[in-house]
This record gives structure tokens, C-alpha cells and sequence, in this order.
């Protein structure tokens, strides 16, 4: 009987270093577990979605100017009226130009240094067969050369070509009011209070007209 003790003695003695042991033995590669990268875990966990990138700033579209002829004012209401338009043009921002119902084509050689410049230029055209020119005294002009004042467009560009086969250059058209001739005002704003003041305005000249137009380029 006691050979039967020694053996299971002995037997149990080898399956608790069995157990024992197992736990120093090398693990296999299918037991193993990939390392986790905390840093990189932490970042992802703390960080949002990527922000997008913000639209470029959009450009305010510019205010379109507004215009206003303002016609039918004889000539002393066009006198009473031309100070109220300054007076208004000083409190907003605001613009307008005297515009000549009745003009004239005027072909003139632009305005010269000196009066001895100007008739040096006179005698070159005249020495080129250029005729019916002269130099200009107004004080606005002064020492510009005419050429002919016409009737139209057309007329004046025919006088232009006729110096230019003669080998004069540089010559211009300018739009000049014809004498006697009456006014009416071109009124410009980005505003459109500035140009809802002109209604009150217009109130004491019931024969007057005031529509809205494309503004001249």
C-alpha cells in the first residue's frame, strides 16, 4: 500500500509544478498583444473634428451711382436752383453738372504754352494749307487754335480727318453750348436720400421736370 501513496504523492507533487511553472514559460505570438500608443490614443481622444477653413471675406458690391435730370426751369429759376443744389451738395454727397439743351462741335488744337507758342503753331498750319483757323483769347481757351465750330458729330470728325491729311495731329472735338442756349441739370449720388431731397426742392417749380436717367459714363 505505501507504493501506492509514494506514486500519488508523487503525481501531485509533478501537476503543482506543472502550474507553477506555466506562468515563467515564453509566450507564442498568437498570445501576444500589441503594444497601445497612449500618446497617440490621448490626442485623438482630446481633439475635435478638424476645423474647416473660414471663407475668404466677400467683397461688398459697390453702391451703384444714381442719376437725375432735372429740366424744364426757366432761366431764373435755373439761377435760384443752381445755389440749392450747392447748399445740398454740401450736407451729402452728392454731384451735378449744367447741361446745354442746344450745343455745337468745336475742332480746336489744344491750348499752347504762351501766345508766341500758339501763333508759332499757327503759322506751321497755315504753312500746311489748313485754312479759316485762328488762336483762341478767352481766358478758358487762351491760346488753344481753332478750327471750326460744326453743327454735329459728324461734321466736326470730317474737319479732324481734312487737318490730319494734311499732316496736322493732335486736333480734339469739344461739345460747346451754343449762345442763347438754355440748361438743365445732370444730378449724380450714391445716395438715394441725397436725391429724395430734390422732390421737396422741385415742389416750389411745378412746371419743371425731374426723371431718372442712366448716369453718363
Amino acid at each position: 500500500m505505501k507504493w501506492i501513496i509514494w506514486v500519488l504523492l508523487a503525481a501531485n507533487l509533478a501537476l503543482a509544478g506543472f502550474f507553477i511553472g506555466r506562468g515563467y514559460w515564453p509566450q507564442t505570438a498568437s498570445d501576444q498583444t500589441a503594444p497601445i500608443n497612449v500618446d497617440r490614443l490621448s490626442l485623438r481622444s482630446q481633439s475635435g473634428p478638424e476645423p474647416k477653413e473660414a471663407p475668404p471675406p466677400q467683397r461688398m458690391a459697390a453702391t451703384e451711382a444714381l442719376c437725375i435730370e432735372w429740366r424744364g426751369l426757366n432761366r431764373d429759376e435755373f439761377t435760384q436752383v443752381r445755389e440749392q443744389m450747392k447748399a445740398l451738395a454740401g450736407e451729402r454727397v452728392m454731384s451735378f453738372t449744367e447741361v446745354p439743351l442746344n450745343t455745337r462741335h468745336w475742332v480746336i488744337f489744344p491750348p499752347l504754352p504762351s501766345a508766341e507758342s500758339a501763333a508759332a503753331k499757327l503759322n506751321e498750319l497755315v504753312a500746311a494749307g489748313v485754312q479759316d483757323a485762328f488762336v483762341v483769347k478767352d481766358a478758358a481757351w487762351r491760346n488753344a487754335i481753332s478750327l471750326g465750330l460744326y453743327a454735329n458729330d459728324e461734321a466736326a470728325r470730317r474737319r479732324v480727318r481734312e487737318v490730319e491729311d494734311k499732316g496736322v495731329l493732335g486736333t480734339r472735338v469739344e461739345l460747346q453750348p451754343r449762345q442763347g442756349t438754355d440748361f438743365y441739370f445732370v444730378i449724380r449720388s450714391e445716395d438715394p436720400d441725397a436725391l429724395k431731397n430734390l422732390s421737396g426742392i422741385k415742389q416750389a417749380y411745378p412746371n419743371s421736370q425731374q426723371s431718372r436717367v442712366a448716369c453718363p459714363s
